[in-house]
């Protein structure tokens, strides 16, 4: 692209607005409520290892049948009660986990596609990477590598044997947060968005003016 061709940021985020305000919503709201629910399972199964543990502490401890009696109603007490909460929660965050890892693919290619949304639009304007202007950091590594290297990943990971520049992007990246170190094993790029902190339309088209405009 020459640099005849090329266009302001603002006309770019103007083009693409309409695509990006609908992708976020969805990724954010997914995350919300698998968190939640995970919360909730194990402040359930907490409840059920605490009763356990009061129940076997009065059975080892028993002067008596009558102490081992009232530890043995404690034990089955809270297979009634709180294990049994922790087993219906448990089975309503399996539903979820499994229907979030049915649409797995589609979340991981929404959240790419933010940042090939955000990747184009540093071309479209400024051209090579090595002409990228170097705005804000995370850590030690500038937002418009993570921009590109973070699409990168996410289109190519499968394939295995990661660029170098990809490696080098993560490696930096995982010292920021450890889950980056598994950039071979899955795509990242709904955790590049999250460490971005783009959960609204304005948060990504501040980052990309604050790059400047030629």
């Amino acid at each position: 692209m020459t640099a005849s061709s090329r266009i302001p940021m603002s006309d770019y985020l103007r083009e693409i607005k309409y695509a990006v305000e609908h992708i976020m919503p969805t990724l954010w709201h997914e995350r919300s409520e698998l968190r939640d629910l995970e919360e909730q399972a194990e402040a359930a199964a907490a409840r059920a290892r605490h009763e356990y543990a009061q129940a076997n502490f009065i059975m080892l401890n028993a002067e008596d049948p009558d102490d081992f009696m009232m530890g043995v109603g404690q034990h089955w007490g809270s297979y009634w009660g709180p294990d049994k909460d922790a087993h219906y929660l448990s089975q309503d965050a399996d539903q979820i986990r499994a229907r979030v890892a049915t649409r797995a693919f589609s979340t991981s290619a929404l959240a790419g596609a933010l940042l090939q949304y955000a990747k184009q639009g540093m071309s479209a304007v400024y051209g090579k990477p090595g002409n990228w202007p170097e705005v804000r950091k995370v850590g030690d590594v500038a937002l418009p590598v993570i921009i590109r290297h973070g699409r990168n990943q996410a289109m190519h990971w499968e394939e295995g044997n990661p660029n170098t520049d990809v490696v080098e992007c993560f490696e930096k990246l995982a010292r920021v947060d450890p889950v980056f170190s598994t950039y071979r094993e899955r795509s990242l790029a709904m955790e590049v968005v999250e460490l971005l902190g783009w959960k609204e339309y304005a948060d990504f088209e501040r980052d990309l003016l604050g790059a400047g405009e030629e």
